[in-house]
């Protein structure tokens, strides 16, 4: 069995002071975490506080707010991005989620796509919970006046927030070609 990456943990300070090309990407912070088993970035709940989501308030509807719970559900908001990018890609899952870590796009520095994810995952935890979520149940199409089944739910992605299905689509997630060949090798370092 490979050996699993251990990605550092920068404080605050640390980012500030260290310059770009001295930083380890992936790596975790307060405000996001990379997981090195999934192999993808879950926010913490610093990161939804600083931006005046409060998911505990959220789960207390629902008697469930251990930390336990909380944790489950921040990954589960980064399931969601990450399902959509998979869904709406024509790479394998791997080579997008290291485009992800290494924050690889042409003209953009990987901590900048780093912080631009970081805003992704914030934004659909606040539609996530400003709407709770479509994909756990089936509802009404208010516009159309009819009901809607999970099909229709899954297929037209309504549990993501439009605005991160758009920074997605900037980043170069979410685009039916393939990069496979292009980080094949890359990929197979497992250094991520």
């Amino acid at each position: 069995m490979p050996k699993l990456f251990k990605a550092p943990f920068y404080t605050e300070e640390q980012i500030e002071e260290l310059e770009e090309k001295d930083m380890n990407f992936p790596f975790s912070s307060k405000y996001m975490r990379y997981d090195s088993r999934k192999r993808q970035y879950i926010p913490t709940e610093a990161l939804l506080l600083k931006h005046g989501i409060d998911l505990s308030i959220f789960l207390q509807t629902t008697m469930q707010d251990t930390p336990t719970e909380i944790a489950n559900e921040l990954e589960y908001i980064s399931d969601q991005v990450y399902s959509y990018i998979f869904q709406n890609s024509g790479s394998f899952m791997d080579t997008l989620k290291f485009i992800v870590a290494k924050g690889i796009k042409y003209g953009m520095s990987p901590f900048r796509f780093r912080t631009t994810f970081e805003e992704i995952l914030w934004k659909q935890a606040r539609y996530y919970i400003n709407n709770d979520d479509l994909s756990k149940s089936s509802g009404v199409d208010v516009e159309q006046k009819q009901w809607l089944n999970k099909g229709v739910l899954v297929n037209e992605n309504r549990n993501i927030d439009p605005r991160v299905k758009v920074m997605l689509m900037d980043l170069g997630l979410s685009w039916v070609g393939s990069y496979d060949k292009q980080f094949c090798g890359l990929v197979q370092k497992q250094d991520w």
